[in-house]
């Protein structure tokens, strides 16, 4: 210790220098101990040695430079080397050991290698190439969701993979038993054949790196149940041998004694039973879930893994401790990678596997397209949580190109694959046909339309306000027409091998039943309708169309209707009433009709839009651009129709641009000007050109307020789509118009209570967005009474409320006002943040205080000051070396110097209502320190 005082109190000589800095140099590494050698070949002149060293010193740092970045890559390479590498290992020490384990694996690849897909008629895609991992999560039997329409409710920290379950359930963490309960189609046998696949591939660290390595053992319950109840009290031996054999009819394989026996005892299988709902009686489902649970007591140290849909399994539950699963319904990402993946392997199969830039783009193309009309639209939307429905919409798609119009064959094909496609590809008894059950189930929702409701109970004591509760009488005397059948109205609704129950959801323990989605009673009831004679179907379009609520509640009824049938009378009816309402319809209608017989009722409503549209005649000019533009908005708006459907984007941007008509229509009613002739006759259906950027504001804030009004959302806001927007969601005349300043609207959603801002924004009254921005800031931080903010209070403000505020405030002003832009200048001029003012110790000690700093308007740095003041001088908030008067100087107008609006920072901080220099470098340096803070 003295010696080290000593040498720290000595005089740093040339000498000594020299002796610390290659100390401290060989500390940092091989490279900077390579410049210390370097530096001591300097010093005693070996100059050349030196530069060697420095030369050494410099290349190798750049490859350890260049093994840095190549790292993740050269740990990826290394594990795939190992993974091949012990896969081969694998099959060799298998083929040496057991002929037997590489054939049985070989069998299995054999049965799981394709993408199932029972009964909808597709051609073979690969599964490994289209499986999308689930995602699980643990929840009680009885809440599972049966619908197969789920709503996801589970928490996503709580949701697991299969691999983490599969390492859990090897390390004791859990038992070693796993019941994943799904709905119908939700993928639990897929999951339970990838698992065996990845297994019998040798790939199974696909699951998990620390998956263990079992043999898989796919029992599906359907196909051996038969062989358990005929058979006293059979051993798993017994039924995995026989399963075994039955794998591959061309070459059966025949298990060697003892083999899975052997590992059964050792726990180095992995049992997997398939399907325990497909046991069609309720004894026998028992009677097998009795002898399940038997195995597992036998076999203690073996996993299982039993799937089943909820209502089969709490009628026939597994015995002990048992983790009880449910598989949650895709997410959106989850949604777009099968898609992707879908269409990717469609275009290698059309390519014969051949995989280039030219099949990725097509692939990529068509993706796309579909993606961008499931977001569109609610109820594809909805069903697309369903993996088996999602094939079947990506089927749809496939063939036609589209989904907007062709809706109506896919819940057609839907229909049938549930009520019957799918038991027969699985070979399971049938009692009624598809057609057969959509006699009674069309009737009931045709009824449940009439009753102007979605509930229905078999209960008729049922207490529920606004529930059907005559369905059972209804179901019992549809049944009664169909020969041969022994059903009641209960097991037609509830038993699970009708399929009736994958078209309908129940509520939880209410006993409460309704259809899986409001767009299947829809599309059921159209199909009745389809079988009216000329009164019945005159009738009801006549009770539709006369009122506005009546004709809200069976418009898609009405348009599924239309797209099976001639669409003459539906048009010809509503060319008698003639409302915007009735007429929009009429003209979906018209777009979407299998045909159209009347060629009277097509000139007729053509000539109500186009002459209508080149009229003179103030009403009809009106009446056909009103309708025209509640057609647009309707499209538009189309996934925000149902008020029960829950959107995972507001953003919305319109395929065509706003006609001549329309914007003349927004002049006529809030400028009281006449239509020009010249243009309804030559420029009626033509887009709209030359609108400046604020009269374009101007026509969305009118048109948000229209459809607040129309549709009850009050936040729903339009502007012009951006350059950007546009070429993200190209369409036909952006090619033509795109350069010639026209209006493409785009729709979005913002919280109710900033509706009133955006419309102030869009509408251009910059002093009344200013205090709205003032007022909702102010009831954000709960600090209306006080009449502004503490700097502590902006230090917390919600980042996603200030990131909504300066979101409008940047696009409606094209990109001039918000806050934002005022913290990029005040940061150009020399303006510091929050993070970047402390630099000294005493600084730090007196950062808890800067807001009792702000409260006594003390000053800050004279830098700091310089730069608040060139700050306003630059926004125009400083004229002639002056501070302007908040109440009298302020410019609100879109040619204020930009940045110059919102103004209400300093009275917002300081309740000043004087001279914006009032406003403190602190309170400044605070506000914009959040924005920064919040990433805006």
């Amino acid at each position: 210790m003295a010696e080290n005082l000593q040498n720290q109190n000595s005089p740093l000589t040339l000498e000594n220098f020299w002796k610390i800095l290659d100390s401290q140099l060989v500390s940092l590494g091989i490279p900077t101990a390579l410049v210390g050698v370097a530096l001591d070949f300097a010093r005693k002149s070996e100059w050349q040695k030196a530069g060697l060293c420095l030369l050494a010193a410099v290349v190798l740092w750049f490859l350890i430079q260049i093994a840095h970045k190549l790292k993740p890559r050269i740990d990826k390479l290394l594990d795939w080397m190992l993974d091949n590498a012990e896969i081969l290992l694998q099959n060799l020490w298998a083929k040496l050991t057991s002929g037997f384990e590489g054939k049985y694996y070989e069998r299995l690849r054999f049965d799981c290698r394709e993408y199932e897909t029972q009964g909808i008629n597709q051609q073979t895609l690969l599964l490994e190439n289209l499986f999308v991992p689930l995602k699980i999560a643990q929840k009680d039997p009885d809440l599972v969701s049966q619908n197969i329409i789920q709503q996801a409710g589970v928490n996503p920290v709580e949701q697991q993979e299969i691999g983490n379950l599969l390492v859990r359930m090897t390390r004791d963490d859990i038992k070693q038993r796993l019941v994943i309960l799904g709905a119908p189609g939700s993928g639990k046998s897929t999951l339970l054949r990838h698992i065996t696949l990845m297994y019998a591939t040798r790939r199974q660290r696909r699951l998990h790196r620390k998956v263990p390595k079992l043999v898989p053992v796919l029992l599906q319950l359907r196909k051996i149940y038969q062989d358990i109840l005929q058979n006293p009290q059979p051993s798993l031996v017994d039924v995995i041998e026989n399963a075994v054999e039955n794998l591959q009819s061309t070459e059966p394989l025949k298990p060697r004694e003892g083999w899975f026996g052997k590992r059964l005892r050792q726990g180095k299988c992995l049992v997997m039973l398939d399907g325990l709902d497909e046991i069609p009686d309720d004894a026998q489902r028992q009677q097998v879930s009795e002898w399940v649970s038997q195995q597992i007591g036998e076999y203690r140290d073996t996993p299982f893994i039993l799937t089943s849909r909820p209502e089969g399994y709490r009628k026939a539950p597994l015995q002990g401790n048992v983790l009880e699963l449910e598989v949650q319904p895709f997410t959106r990402e989850q949604r777009n990678r099968f898609i992707q993946d879908w269409y990717l392997c469609r275009k290698k199969q059309d390519y014969k596997n051949k995989v280039d830039l030219g099949v990725r783009d097509s692939a990529k193309r068509q993706a796309d397209h579909l993606m961008a009309q499931i977001s569109g639209s609610p109820s594809l939307k909805v069903m697309a949580r369903n993996p088996l429905l999602l094939i079947m919409i990506a089927i749809s798609h496939e063939n036609n190109r589209s989904l907007s119009t062709k809706r109506v064959d896919l819940y057609k094909e839907i229909c049938q694959v549930l009520l019957e496609k799918r038991r027969r590809a699985k070979e399971l008894p049938i009692s009624l046909s598809a057609e057969q059950k959509l006699i009674v189930l069309r009737s009931l929702a045709l009824k449940l339309m009439e009753e102007n409701t979605q509930a229905f109970t078999l209960d008729e004591s049922s207490p529920r306000d606004k529930t059907f509760k005559q369905a059972k009488a209804l179901i019992q005397e549809k049944l009664a027409t169909i020969p041969k059948q022994t059903l009641s109205p209960e097991e037609f609704i509830t038993k699970d091998d009708q399929g009736v129950r994958e078209l309908l959801s129940e509520r939880e323990q209410e006993e409460i039943y309704e259809f899986a989605h409001k767009t299947f009673q829809e599309y059921l009831a159209a199909v009745a309708i389809t079988k009216f004679n000329q009164q019945q179907k005159e009738k009801l379009l006549q009770k539709v169309f006369a009122d506005e609520k009546t004709l809200s509640w069976w418009r898609e009824t009405i348009r599924f209707y239309a797209a099976q049938t001639d669409a003459s009378e539906i048009i010809a009816v509503a060319l008698n009433y003639a409302t915007v309402p009735v007429l929009t319809l009429a003209y979906q209608c018209w777009q979407e009709a299998e045909q159209i017989t009347s060629q009277t009722v097509q000139e007729q409503l053509k000539a109500k839009f186009e002459e209508g549209l080149k009229s003179e005649e103030l009403d009809e000019f009106t009446l056909a651009v009103q309708v025209k533009l509640t057609y647009r908005l309707s499209q538009l708006n189309d996934d925000l129709m149902e008020s029960n459907s829950k959107t995972e984007s507001s953003y919305a941007i319109d395929s065509s641009y706003i006609s001549w008509a329309e914007y003349q229509l927004f002049l006529l009613l809030n400028q009281t000007k006449s239509p020009t002739p010249i243009v309804q006759q030559k420029l009626a259906q033509k887009p709209v050109t030359n609108i400046n950027f604020w009269d374009a504001n101007r026509f969305c804030a009118w048109l948000s307020l229209r459809t607040r009004k129309e549709l009850g959302e009050p936040g729903i806001c339009y502007k012009s789509a951006t350059q950007t927007e546009r070429q993200q969601r190209p369409c036909e005349e952006d090619q033509e118009y795109a350069d010639k300043q026209g209006i493409r609207l785009v729709r979005f959603q913002v919280p109710q209570k900033y509706a009133q801002l955006a419309y102030y924004l869009a509408a251009g009254q910059w002093k009344e967005a200013d205090q709205e921005t003032d007022r909702v800031m102010l009831e954000v931080a709960g600090r209306e009474k006080q009449g502004y903010l503490e700097v502590e209070d902006i230090q917390q403000f919600p980042c996603e409320d200030l990131r909504t505020i300066d979101q409008l405030w940047v696009q409606y002003s094209n990109g001039r006002f918000g806050f934002s832009v005022q913290k990029k200048i005040y940061l150009e001029v020399g303006g510091k943040l929050e993070g970047n003012l402390r630099h000294s110790r005493w600084e730090k000690v007196i950062a808890p205080l800067t807001g009792l700093y702000a409260r006594i308007r003390g000053r800050v740095k004279k830098d700091q000051y310089e730069a608040f003041k060139r700050f306003g001088d630059r926004i125009g908030w400083r004229v002639n070396n002056d501070w302007i008067s908040i109440s009298t100087d302020v410019c609100y107008d879109a040619s204020a110097p930009i940045g110059h609006l919102p103004i209400p920072i300093g009275h917002r901080i300081t309740g000043s209502r004087s001279t914006i220099g009032h406003i403190t470098t602190i309170q400044t340096n605070a506000f914009f320190s959040r924005v920064e803070t919040c990433k805006i």
